[in-house]
């Protein structure tokens, strides 16, 4: 029994070490290569993180729109939202308009495919509309509403102009329907996730003293206006004429709002404002404070343009002030203004500690042009 247990010993040890020496060549083999992957296969993009701070940028120029290059650089940066100029009060930026002369080379596809892609990646598409101003409108658009007498007019009865742009006049009904017309058209085509309104407001110069605003000033005041407009610009009715104005604006909104929600009724609806509440009121007959309390809007993103954060910080602390619910204020940075990095990330740190639920960048096009995305990823 000893020498057959003696030689059962050995075998074992010939046998563990076969399998040590084997288990050690294994060892030094490389890894298996992986299989290539097709290089035409599309990648999906990483799931984004629920954010509760909206991170947004406004496109001006959608004719430069990338709208894969755009989405990508938003969603490295961390932003979740772009506003994009739809139409103006005298142009459509979208391809093939039945309401306003369209100036895009893009077909309809390109702009679903654009703003589905930007859904992949996280981002949501709010169509801005820049509502009473005729922006980029052409010039044989403009004679035609001039001569309709469908415009704002200055003391001196011409038409008011902005950078050779002329504005419509809010108080007529064609021209609210043609602003609603342009609404159900964007909406009708386009799974956008909101509706922004921008210039929803009078001209800041002295507007509008047309023969319409006339007429329906005189009726709504119950009087006759006999030094016209001397009389509503700094003269006895100066108040009332003010008053009425804004009661323009505001059923325009509040009319605008109730198509978009007939139309999308969970649409999320805003408005780029002017960022003193009080100034606007006065200046641009722009009550925000009053679309919001009255429900019109869901939130309002303020143009709150300094380069001086303490300037900035008085301003966003008194439009915290003017409103019950400071989570419907968004403001809006002026990165435009500003020329380094740390000032940009000085602006956006002090929205965050005085509590406003986000920011919006004034332009993606100017920001991407001092590269601060790709920074503030």
């Amino acid at each position: 029994m000893k020498p057959s247990g003696k030689l059962f010993c050995h075998a074992v040890v010939i046998v563990c070490v076969v399998i040590l020496a084997n288990s050690c060549t294994i060892s030094r083999q490389p890894p298996a290569t992986p299989p290539p992957q097709p290089t035409h296969a599309l990648v999906p993009p990483p799931k984004p993180v629920p954010a509760t701070e909206l991170r947004g940028v406004w496109v001006s120029d959608p004719s430069r729109l990338d709208w894969d290059r755009t989405t990508t650089e938003l969603q490295r940066a961390g932003f979740n939202t772009m506003y994009v100029n739809f139409a103006s009060g005298g142009a459509a930026f979208y391809p093939r308009s039945r309401v306003v002369p369209d100036l895009s080379t893009a077909t309809p596809a390109d702009w679903i495919n654009g703003i589905l892609l930007a859904h992949r990646r996280g981002v949501a598409v709010h169509a801005k509309l820049i509502t009473m101003f005729m922006y980029r409108a052409p010039a044989s658009f403009q004679k035609q509403l001039i001569k309709a007498d469908r415009v704002m007019r200055g003391p001196d009865g011409r038409p008011a102009l902005q950078n050779k742009f002329t504005w419509l006049c809010p108080s007529q009904p064609a021209n609210r329907a043609q602003i609603a017309a342009e609404v159900a058209e964007i909406l009708s085509r386009y799974p956008v996730d909101g509706l922004q309104f921008d210039y929803v407001r009078f001209f800041e110069e002295p507007t509008c003293y047309c023969n319409h605003c006339r007429h329906e000033f005189e009726t709504w005041a119950g009087r006759r206006v006999r030094r016209w407009p001397e009389e509503v610009m700094g003269g006895a009715l100066t108040d009332r004429f003010n008053e009425w104005r804004r009661q323009v604006i505001n059923d325009c909104v509040r009319d605008l709002a109730a198509e978009a929600r007939t139309l999308r009724p969970r649409l999320v609806l805003s408005a780029s404002v002017f960022h003193d509440l009080a100034r606007g009121r006065e200046d641009r007959a722009q009550d925000w404070k009053l679309w919001l309390d009255r429900g019109y809007l869901d939130y309002v993103c303020t143009m709150t343009y300094t380069p001086d954060l303490r300037d900035f910080e008085n301003r966003v602390r008194g439009q915290q002030r003017s409103v019950a619910n400071r989570n419907q204020v968004v403001v809006g940075i002026g990165s435009y203004k500003l020329e380094r990095m740390n000032d940009l990330m000085a602006e956006i740190n002090l929205t965050r500690q005085l509590g406003a639920p986000g920011f919006v960048l004034f332009s993606y096009d100017d920001s991407e042009a001092r590269q601060f995305l790709p920074a503030l990823r």
